[in-house]
């Protein structure tokens, strides 16, 4: 699943399971991301699993979509949550339609341009990213880079332990603005997937006293 293809409703037959999930678990369309439904609550609209996921298997309708997590208790799934769609594995180049937009552009960190900007794939693993006539400017970000190197050496990090960035190391209040420490498929939410947004969604509720 692209970015290019997130939805806007839900695409599954009115009346099946994966259609019953989505209309209970309030997800939100742009991320990809829902709240946890505990089993009770599941059960209370016909969702009952087997202990292999039955009809939020990875490899079912639902996981054609989403990243699920299926949250186990002594082996018997407890509740299911979507962590984000579903990425696909395309050309890393990037277009220089993209390269272009992003020229005279500042870092998103450092807030300063010049000749050490560089054009960064947001998602640190390089695995979401369309043919280069199909990319779209918001996938990408300029940085330093100094920036850049640093970010590289943290999704290394991420990518071998499969434990994502944590931004209090930055001073920050919380580790990810969005989705859990453990990357389940996605990059969003993280800080160095997109400083600029992470920046914006801690301080959304911040009042200045003084």
């Amino acid at each position: 699943m692209t970015k290019d293809e997130n939805l806007t409703k839900n695409p599954f037959r009115e009346g099946s399971k994966a259609w019953q999930y989505l209309d209970i678990c309030d997800i939100d369309y742009e991320t990809g991301f829902s709240k946890l439904i505990p089993i009770e609550i599941l059960e209370q609209y016909g969702l009952k699993t087997t202990n292999g996921g039955d009809w939020c298997r990875s490899d079912g309708p639902l996981g054609k979509y989403f990243n699920i997590d299926r949250i186990k208790n002594k082996g018997k799934i407890s509740g299911v949550q979507l962590l984000g769609y579903k990425k696909n594995s395309f050309s890393s180049t990037i277009s220089n339609q993209v390269r272009n937009y992003y020229k005279d552009d500042n870092c998103r960190v450092l807030a300063v341009g010049g000749k050490f900007i560089e054009i960064d794939h947001k998602d640190g693993r390089k695995d979401e990213f369309g043919l280069p006539e199909n990319q779209k400017n918001s996938d990408f970000q300029p940085l330093h880079r100094n920036v850049n190197i640093a970010k590289r050496q943290h999704c290394k990090v991420c990518k071998s332990t499969n434990i994502r960035f944590d931004a209090r190391r930055l001073g920050y209040s919380v580790p990810q603005w969005i989705g859990k420490e453990e990357y389940t498929g996605n990059c969003l939410g993280c800080y160095w997937y997109d400083p600029a947004e992470f920046n914006l969604k801690v301080s959304e509720n911040y009042t200045k006293t003084r």
